[in-house]
């Protein structure tokens, strides 16, 4: 069961762009100003990745935000989005994985394989599009077929361009167990098939869901010719990588070619039955699926998941491999400097109230010295409760010498 609130606000704002000049990746202030949220305790985000050209924008606009003026799309192939732009408004939901609603945002990809791009520079959008979501819907055009998987070759980068910790950095060879490892860190699958014209039905003719039909496009194929070798790698990263997946197929949205090239301005009139019927679908499911974004096995709130980007970006520019340890390691320094700053200032002010009230007090040096001294140590032990499945003994040890005045 799920329900969502959202409060209507024009236009998607870049979210992560890339720089032709200096060739590195920049991330929005004003992003960052909605993502860090302090009252982001957890949240989601859904990401919609797929070639360019194939109605991404379109989709997230009419299906999923509901939105006219939404992502920008436009009638010709020249892609529209370039880097990775954010919906501002978040969409507040509850499901099975959260009682409590939590903010849901979307964040829509630049296509992969335009012809201006380079497979390089997919890669990394690829690859930040994956580490940041907890939802992420692949969106592609008809059956899944030796095309489509191929489509999805940029998986095979990923364990050359992502290493769980520092010491995987020097070892080329295939981790298989490191990739296993790995896929705790990733997100859950939504492959979207679009224009879908055929029954689903498995080789002996039996009725079949979209996901099966998904787990049998999956299956290992037969041969030893390289390409094929390549494809069945692709299908095995896919599955070591995704273990929640899941499948949607939708119908052609007109029936006019001529109407395709005005989509987003079309009446609902306008649009096919079944589409209308499958978009509804479609939204209902991706909300029940979605989870608020966890990494290491915790939660993260607005402002850790800013500064996993933050490392993720960081780590790409500078042309190294990102780190999944590193990026944790740097998200809990950050959180932990944060909470220590509150804390900080929370007994800085409980000092200079008991200093305004007992200042003309008998003995006020001594019990001022008794108070601080309590007041530091039920600091310390708030913050370790608060921290005590991340904090390691030294960490508690270097805490503990932290002046408070």
């Amino acid at each position: 069961m799920s329900s969502e609130t959202v409060e209507k606000k024009p236009g998607a704002i870049p979210f992560i762009t890339f720089n032709q000049s200096t060739k590195k990746f920049d991330i929005s202030p004003e992003s960052v100003k909605i993502i860090t949220n302090p009252e982001y305790k957890k949240i989601g985000i859904i990401s919609l990745v797929g070639k360019y050209r194939t109605g991404k924008s379109f989709l997230l606009n009419r299906v999923l935000i509901k939105s006219q003026k939404g992502f920008e799309v436009g009638p010709t192939i020249k892609p529209c989005t370039k880097g990775i732009w954010l919906w501002p408004t978040p969409i507040f939901t509850t499901n099975n994985f959260s009682e409590e609603s939590f903010p849901v945002f979307f964040i829509d990809t630049e296509g992969l394989g335009a012809y201006d791009e380079e497979v390089n520079h997919d890669s990394k959008i690829f690859l930040i599009s994956i580490l940041i979501s907890s939802l992420f819907i692949y969106n592609s055009f008809g059956t899944i077929d030796e095309n489509s998987i191929n489509s999805l070759s940029l998986i095979l980068n990923l364990s050359k361009n992502l290493k769980l910790r520092n010491s995987s950095l020097n070892n080329t060879n295939n981790n298989n167990s490191e990739e296993k490892e790995m896929s705790k860190y990733f997100p859950s699958l939504l492959w979207l098939l679009r224009d879908f014209i055929l029954k689903l039905e498995d080789s002996e003719g039996n009725v079949i869901t979209a996901k099966q039909y998904l787990e049998n496009a999956l299956m290992i194929q037969k041969g030893t010719s390289a390409a094929i070798e390549e494809k069945n790698e692709v299908r095995n990263l896919l599955k070591t990588y995704f273990k929640e997946r899941d499948c949607f197929i939708m119908v052609r949205p007109v029936e006019n070619e001529n109407d395709l090239q005005n989509l987003q301005n079309l009446p609902d009139d306008k649009i096919r039955k079944e589409f209308l019927e499958q978009s509804e679908v479609l939204r209902t499911k991706v909300f029940k699926k979605i989870k608020p974004k966890t990494f290491n096995g915790k939660l993260l709130t607005g402002s850790m998941l800013m500064k996993l980007i933050e490392n993720i970006i960081n780590s790409i520019n500078e042309g190294a491999i990102p780190v999944i340890e590193n990026s944790w390691k740097y998200v809990l320094e950050n959180e932990l400097l944060r909470e220590m700053n509150l804390i900080l200032f929370n007994f800085k002010e409980k000092i200079r109230k008991y200093q305004s009230e007992n200042i003309n007090s008998d003995n006020f040096h001594l019990h001022f010295e008794k108070f601080t001294q309590n007041e530091i140590e039920n600091e310390i032990k708030k913050f370790t409760e608060m921290n005590k499945q991340n904090i390691s003994e030294k960490e508690l040890e270097d805490y503990q010498q932290i002046s408070f005045i």
